[in-house]
């Protein structure tokens, strides 16, 4: 254990499974924090305690991990994969992780929002980029800095996303198709719906936090099997 500076904050860094522990179950005493909140919201799962973090983060888990929604991505999601391994089969050489950010993202457009590959998902998939640059950089709010660009990125994300859920509220729908219907129709114990603004602030971390954690997973995937392909032939 040692005390350092992150990003121009006070912190204290420990390694030891014994003191995770301690801080994961004391989450009356630890609670998740980031150097700034603006570009996930102020209302997203990342900022959120109590109540209001177990309603989204019960929600999350359901839509992801029950055996009939695994069911739904896989079959969803398998045919993209399968083209993309053919369309990468054709080029002689591919830019692995250029590759499997554009899979990954266009696979949670479809998930999470119902968008499919085209222009104007590859610019929603360049503002998430930069976006992410400004997430661990120094808050300085001053044009040519990418914290600032980053902001710029949110604003943009939020435009779509608001216009999004206005397009929604104006059409009849049935049963959940996407994350972001169900997020709309979540209700706490006492009936009540996240506003607009938790929606749009969730949307837009949950988007944030699948991405670049699964395009390089996906691409570390790629290079150490191509690496070893003894482990490869196993499989």
């Amino acid at each position: 254990m040692f005390r350092t500076h992150l990003f121009g904050t006070p912190s204290i860094i420990v390694y030891t499974s014994t003191i995770h522990k301690f801080m994961l179950y004391s989450k009356d005493k630890f609670k998740a924090e980031w150097p700034t909140i603006e570009l996930m919201g102020r209302n997203s799962l990342v900022a959120v305690h109590g109540k209001a973090h177990t309603q989204v983060h019960n929600f999350v888990t359901n839509a992801i991990n029950r055996p009939d929604a695994l069911n739904r991505i896989v079959a969803l999601v398998q045919p993209r994969m399968v083209a993309a391994l053919q369309s990468w089969a054709q080029m002689d050489k591919i830019k692995a992780r250029f590759e499997t950010q554009k899979m990954t993202f266009e696979n949670i457009g479809k998930l999470f929002f119902s968008k499919e590959p085209g222009p104007f998902l590859h610019s929603l998939d360049k503002l998430y980029q930069d976006l992410l640059l400004g997430v661990r950089a120094y808050p300085i709010n001053i044009p040519g800095f990418a914290y600032h660009h980053a902001l710029q990125c949110r604003r943009k994300l939020d435009d779509f996303f608001w216009i999004e859920i206005d397009n929604r509220k104006n059409k009849d729908k049935v049963e959940t198709i996407d994350l972001m219907d169900g997020l709309m129709q979540i209700e706490d114990d006492d009936g009540d719906k996240l506003s607009d603004k938790e929606v749009v602030d969730n949307i837009v971390s949950l988007v944030a936090a699948g991405y670049l954690s699964t395009s390089l997973a996906s691409t570390w995937a790629i290079y150490l099997l191509a690496k070893y392909p003894i482990v490869l032939k196993k499989a």
